[in-house]
């Protein structure tokens, strides 16, 4: 059984996804090597099937590659960072605190960035954000985030890989945008194999 498949079949939507997790990554399993073979078996047609759950944003980093999914249970998704795109995104004022849809754990399979999260003492749409907690995370590390936690990304090492489980959706798109193109899923998934196969970027 693939690693991939591994990790959704310990996914349970009734228990925090985090513990869950991280059972499955003290396993003797070598992620980047498991995340690469999973990434290069993927056809294009794989890629276009499984984008329909992504609409294509443009003006943010990570980009994001949806690999796996398991109906009524949830996604498995990479996420490539850049640290140039990062800090162009910046400047443009495109990036903030926010808050996804689905709950999520993540784990860093190379590099490493640094995580803030966020108390909100407004609404979710209006929000009132105090900075809680900023650390470094580096590779071998991960967290977890309920759907409504604002939380925030910054100074992503150059191609970072992260693997994502998700949960399914616990509210509705409030924009539905549509799905990256074939050939923009094909250079993602060329770019993470890159990444996974390149030598560690400086750390965040």
């Amino acid at each position: 059984m693939s690693a991939i498949a591994t990790l959704l079949d310990r996914v349970d939507s009734s228990r925090p996804l985090l513990p869950q997790m991280e059972t499955v990554l003290r396993e003797d399993i070598d992620w980047r090597a498991e995340t690469a073979k999973h990434v290069a078996s993927l056809s294009d047609p794989d890629l276009v099937r499984l984008a329909r759950h992504d609409g294509e944003t443009p003006d943010v980093d990570p980009r994001v590659l949806t690999v796996a999914e398991r109906e009524g249970v949830g996604l498995v998704r990479i996420n490539l960072f850049s640290r140039k795109r990062f800090l162009e995104f910046w400047r443009r004022g495109t990036l903030s605190p926010h808050y996804h849809r689905r709950s999520f754990a993540t784990h860093i399979v190379k590099g490493s960035y640094q995580h803030l999260r966020f108390d909100n003492a407004g609404s979710q749409d209006a929000p009132q954000l105090t900075c809680t907690s900023r650390e470094v995370l580096q590779e071998g590390s991960g967290y977890g985030i309920e759907w409504q936690d604002y939380h925030f990304v910054m100074l992503p090492a150059d191609a970072t890989v992260t693997i994502n489980a998700h949960l399914p959706p616990a509210v509705p798109a409030k924009v539905t945008e549509p799905p990256p193109s074939a050939g923009t899923l094909a250079r993602l998934r060329d770019d993470i194999l890159a990444a996974l196969a390149a030598e560690p970027a400086l750390p965040a």
